[in-house]
């Protein structure tokens, strides 16, 4: 019996996690334990009355099912830990062989990150390069691009790529391989143990590792610089690898060359092989990994607010910016709701020090306006207006271009100004942007109009 409820629970575990965001899972499902299963019920033992309320009000509708399939039950009682001894107490009243039940914990022997998978890298402009070169190298390792070494800032999706090429070779095998994954850090702490064990058994153990490795993965390979000792024993593990033909894959918050310290014979390692950056994402590429996140996490999210984050988090690295989901819809299930909304984004994002759509100065959006319906000659109203023709739809567009370029507010707000969508506010953007690169009298004319905010600044 005891078997039987942990199984079922691990494939409930997975069949809840298709319905409720990783968030919902992580805050409210997760933390339940399943102790018993009854004729007409599951009994879970919940560490709060804040989770017991938020699973029955919430979340329980959508669980049904699963319960139903894996337990052939549709409801939960939710216990909190100081009920458990007297359910326990009256339970085994009634059924006096009864036991109540602990599940264990499942565990998994592939060591990467089942979330970073090649299916769940979004590809933009800005690595699509990178992508390709990591997909050959996990298809055919040793075959191509060895080493392939990785450089990029923080956050930008170093370590999700060499998890995905783990993921996919660990998946694809048709042989048994020995796999090493580990950071830079881990690499030298394992390499310092090794020296302070007795005899020569340490450096045996450790070298049996890294030197028998079919696919050697290092992430953070930077900090190997100043460690002379330890830039020794990669050089000669290196080497060992190379020479069998296996892969080899690096990744670094910077390119060989700008390694401080690092010896000269191992920059010539690195640099044989194929170095590829990652740089930070474009308004697009960023639009893509919201949405794809929002799609994996299952948020739920107000229309329209992935274009507004994705234009709000031009300064945030992938990591920041997925941080930002979670805190969004998690601020969002706090006040009990399923949907997240503009409101749970401006706090979330005034915590961080982003100014909110409501905080961005009107007066400075009311002088463009002036300045651009009196050197056209036209109404202020007719600038948000819906007239369509040219004498009104081009100083228009010149207004947006001009909030966009000189106050910086955000392509979301300026279409919440002007009443249109993302897609119309970013088609008059270009259009000015191209018109003042090719166009002299349209060149001469925003820069009078920027003169002019100036004066009047």
């Amino acid at each position: 019996m005891q078997s039987y409820i942990e199984k079922q629970w691990q494939e409930c575990l997975d069949d809840f996690s298709k319905k409720i965001s990783s968030v919902g899972m992580d805050l409210w499902i997760s933390p339940l334990q399943p102790i018993n299963i009854e004729p007409d019920r599951l009994v879970v033992v919940a560490p709060s009355d804040m989770v017991r309320t938020q699973v029955n009000n919430i979340y329980l509708a959508r669980m049904k099912e699963a319960l139903r399939t894996h337990y052939n039950v549709e409801n939960m009682l939710i216990l909190l830990p100081e009920e458990r001894d007297a359910y326990a107490e009256k339970f085994n009243e009634k059924n006096p062989d009864a036991e109540v039940l602990e599940p264990k914990i499942a565990t998994t022997k592939n060591p990467f990150n089942p979330r970073y998978t090649f299916d769940n890298f979004v590809i933009g402009t800005t690595n699509q390069v990178v992508y390709a070169a990591a997909r050959a190298v996990a298809e055919n390792p040793a075959k191509r691009f060895n080493p392939l070494f990785i450089y990029g800032g923080v956050g930008l999706g170093k370590t999700h790529l060499l998890h995905a090429i783990g993921n996919y070779i660990w998946e694809h095998k048709n042989k048994p391989m020995n796999i090493v994954y580990v950071t830079c850090e881990q690499f030298t702490n394992a390499y310092i143990n090794a020296i302070r064990e007795s005899q020569s058994k340490g450096m045996d153990a450790f070298r049996k590792k890294y030197r028998q490795a079919d696919i050697l993965l290092i992430d953070d390979i930077e900090f190997i610089g100043n460690k002379k000792g330890v830039q020794e024993e990669f050089f000669n593990t290196f080497n060992d690898l190379h020479q069998a033909g296996k892969q080899i894959i690096l990744s670094s918050d910077r390119p060989p060359k700008d390694i401080e310290t690092l010896e000269e014979r191992l920059r010539s390692r690195f640099a044989s092989g194929f170095i590829q950056d990652i740089q930070p994402p474009d308004f697009e590429t960023r639009l893509l990994i919201i949405q794809k996140k929002i799609e994996l996490e299952r948020f739920e999210f107000a229309k329209g607010l992935d274009y507004e984050l994705a234009d709000r988090l031009a300064n945030f690295n992938i990591r920041e910016m997925e941080a930002i989901l979670r805190k969004i819809y998690f601020l969002a299930n706090l006040n009990g709701k399923t949907v997240a909304t503009r409101e749970d984004m401006d706090e979330v994002l005034e915590r961080e020090g982003e100014p909110t759509t409501a905080s961005i100065s009107k007066m400075t959006q009311e002088k463009i306006f002036d300045i651009v319906s009196h050197y056209f000659s036209i109404d202020r109203k007719d600038l948000v207006g819906r007239k369509r023709n040219k004498e009104i739809v081009e100083p228009r567009q010149i207004c947006i271009y001009l909030m966009w370029t000189q106050l910086a507010i955000p392509l979301s707000t300026i279409g919440q100004i002007f009443g249109r969508d993302h897609t119309t506010i970013i088609h008059a953007r270009d259009k000015i942007m191209e018109q003042v690169k090719s166009n002299k009298q349209m060149k001469n004319m925003i820069n009078e109009l920027i003169s002019q905010l100036k004066d009047n600044a």
